[in-house]
């Protein structure tokens, strides 16, 4: 298959652009749902076949001695058939195979959106944590300044003998553990944009200028937890799936029991023979009827695979409403704690831009202040407030998709 060249990234790149990504059918994720439903669509048509029409040529090459009242007294007794068979009816079985087919691929097909909206989540959370890197990274950058401004008048009080030995040495070790922080955070800006390039699927383009978010909270309120889970209980994608994998496990049970069943086929045979004798038939039609009067334990062992893989199927469904129920809540606790601690960090972010105010004013007026330290709590309390909202924003996010919703952001 030709490769299909993607576009390049836009600069500056926006939450809503790199969402869109998480439908590129290119990304293995993509390509992996994809050929889950043709797998799908394989057992449907293998099920279907054992109910389709067959046909066959036969050809014989035989020499014989003929004998002698025989009327032809020819040795070459080869023959050419054309035979042409129809399943009429298994009484179910095939039936419920191919019931049961269906019902799988129409429930992975339909996961397909889900499975887009996992994506769309990863992206919106590598997205942010890009975001969160530069405003680390700013945030170390202004209390590496104050450390260094710090070691540069410790050096100076040193030389005038108001400084101990200890006492420079201390600050000189400050400023190197804030340096150590400020290139890590460097480090980490690069390692989360190749992260994110890796899930646009664009492994060669590290997106360098990310547009600030402006997510709204206004009309996301999460209702009371009881309707909450009641309503995901009820929606959730992997819970209809798994439903829906029960029912074909179901039907499976269903279909294996009915092999034990009578079998009628339709035949048709057309044929050509090298020698003339009074029992060769030019054509024939027939129906075959056959009724097993004896279960064997190929049969038994088909019922019982059956079976147990439609206990293994009801286990797996229970074990999925435990771990939803569980992560609903985690859920919900999440977004109520990040919602009330959204509140107190905007009371926070008001109080220090107040005192970044008041720092500058007293520096305009070259009275002692300390301008650096209000700086380094600004970038701060930015920083906590991005990743307050954003972990808010993506459990909101997650609570959606749980709830059967496309629409995430």
């Amino acid at each position: 298959m030709p490769v299909v060249l993607a576009e390049a990234l836009p600069d500056p790149l926006s939450l809503q652009q790199a969402i869109e990504l998480a439908g590129d059918k290119q990304h293995y994720q993509l390509i992996e749902a994809e050929a889950s439903i043709m797998a799908a669509q394989s057992v449907v048509e293998q099920a279907e076949a054992s109910l389709g029409f067959k046909a066959q040529l036969e050809i014989e090459a035989a020499y014989i001695e003929p004998s002698r009242i025989a009327v032809d007294q020819s040795s070459n007794d080869s023959r050419v058939s054309l035979r042409m068979t129809k399943p009429i009816y298994n009484f179910g079985s095939s039936a419920a195979d191919i019931q049961a087919a269906q019902t799988e691929q129409l429930a992975i097909q339909n996961y397909m959106p889900y499975i887009i909206g996992l994506r769309q989540i990863d992206i919106a959370k590598q997205f942010f944590e890009v975001i969160l890197s530069d405003l680390k990274y700013a945030w170390d950058n202004e209390s590496l300044a104050v450390a260094y401004i710090r070691f540069e008048s410790a050096q100076d009080r040193h030389s005038l003998s108001q400084v101990s030995d200890v006492d420079l040495l201390e600050s000189e070790n400050s400023y190197i553990d804030v340096l150590h922080q400020r290139q890590l955070s460097e480090i980490n800006q690069r390692h989360s944009r190749a992260v994110l390039a890796e899930l646009l699927n664009r492994p060669t383009e590290l997106p360098s200028n990310l547009k600030f978010p402006i997510l709204d909270f206004s009309d996301n309120e999460v209702i009371d937890y009881p309707e909450l889970l009641q309503t995901i209980m009820l929606n959730n994608p992997q819970m209809s799936l798994e439903k829906k994998r029960l029912e074909a496990a179901s039907q499976r049970v269903s279909a294996a029991a009915k092999k034990f069943g009578p079998r009628l086929d339709a035949e048709i045979e057309v044929s050509e023979y090298a020698r003339l004798t009074g029992s060769n038939d030019d054509w024939r039609a027939q129906l075959n009827l056959v009724i097993p009067l004896y279960e064997n334990s190929s049969i038994k062992k088909d019922v019982s695979m059956a079976r147990a893989a439609w206990l293994k199927q009801r286990a797996s469904l229970l074990n999925m409403e435990i771990n939803l129920r569980k992560r609903v809540l985690a859920l919900w606790q999440k977004n109520d704690v990040l919602s009330k601690r959204k509140k107190q960090l905007e009371t926070s972010q008001e109080f220090r831009e107040l005192s970044l105010d008041k720092s500058r004013a007293l520096y305009e007026m070259e009275v002692k202040t300390n301008l650096g330290s209000s700086l380094v709590a600004i970038s701060e309390i930015q920083y906590k407030k991005a990743k307050n909202d954003f972990e808010l924003f993506l459990a909101r996010m997650q609570l959606r998709l749980l709830s059967g919703e496309t629409n995430l952001f």
